[in-house]
């Protein structure tokens, strides 16, 4: 699991992306795996769109069977102050936040506010730069 401390002390780890982050102070969270990558990626439901056009689609999120173990895993690391922010594909906090608000069991927590997953802020596009202060969800 990759972890980095950024300069202001906090603990950053990557959930599933294939792609390091580069922060504003020069710290870089290594990629996962492409293996990782795939296993641990969110399951996406694609669903036409009703009286639009036929190239538009709804989409919807849902956690798999493979991410809520690894979830469980981080989560416990940030119960016990390995980690303060796992990044996650933003797909992934729409599935955190349904999961919570439908009282999925499989999950530990019941508020993802109190959750140690969150997404990316650029700082800079161009230069690909990830905030070290602000994290989304």
């Amino acid at each position: 699991m990759k972890i980095v401390t950024l300069s202001n002390g906090l603990k950053v780890g990557n959930f599933s992306s294939p792609h390091p982050f580069t922060f504003v102070d020069g710290s870089v969270l290594p990629a996962v795996s492409n293996e990782e990558a795939e296993q641990y990626k969110i399951l996406f439901y694609e669903v036409p769109v009703y009286g639009a056009d036929e190239y538009t689609y709804e989409l919807s999120f849902k956690l798999s069977q493979d991410v809520l173990p690894r979830m469980s895993i981080f989560y416990h690391m940030y119960l016990n102050k390995r980690v303060d922010f796992i990044l996650c594909p933003l797909p992934m906090i729409k599935a955190i936040k349904d999961a919570v608000n439908y009282k999925q069991p499989e999950l530990d927590f019941n508020d993802i506010r109190k959750s140690p997953f969150r997404c990316i802020r650029m700082e800079d596009r161009i230069k690909k730069l990830v905030s070290i202060d602000k994290f989304t969800m």
